[in-house]
């Protein structure tokens, strides 16, 4: 596992790469209702992840739900499942960044997020095992 210490200072929080993509489900929410945008949920992988945010890869979207995501006016609704820990962490997410606004492939979107909405009990999961996954 690589972990980047110092990939960016402003980072506030170590992110790792783990060698196992991490399983994510997300909604898409307009954030002044809270209300969800997309119908179902979709699934995403993790590129890597910490205390602060993650970097996922996310199949494409609609492009006013893009837009949206990238203005600010919609969030993520997260669920991360993080290995050993039994149920799905919740949590809200802005969008910083996609990747080029390009596809990482044929299929996905590079998408960075920031959590706006986690608890600190969550946020002391992801963590440990980022901690736990640095060190072994």
């Amino acid at each position: 596992m690589r972990s980047d210490y110092f990939e960016s200072e402003r980072r506030r929080y170590v992110r790792l790469e783990p060698e196992e993509p991490i399983s994510v489900r997300f909604k898409v929410i307009e954030e002044s209702r809270r209300r969800k945008v997309a119908t179902g949920t979709d699934r995403a992988k993790t590129k890597s992840v910490g205390g602060g945010g993650m970097f996922l890869e996310i199949p494409p979207l609609k492009p006013k739900m893009l837009d949206g995501l990238l203005r600010g006016t919609h969030v993520l609704s997260l669920q991360i499942d993080i290995p050993n820990v039994s149920r799905p962490i919740k949590v809200l997410a802005r969008v910083i960044w996609v990747e080029g606004k390009r596809r990482v492939d044929s299929n996905r979107y590079g998408v960075g997020v920031s959590f706006i909405g986690i608890s600190e009990d969550d946020r002391e999961k992801i963590m440990n095992y980022v901690i736990d996954s640095c060190s072994g």
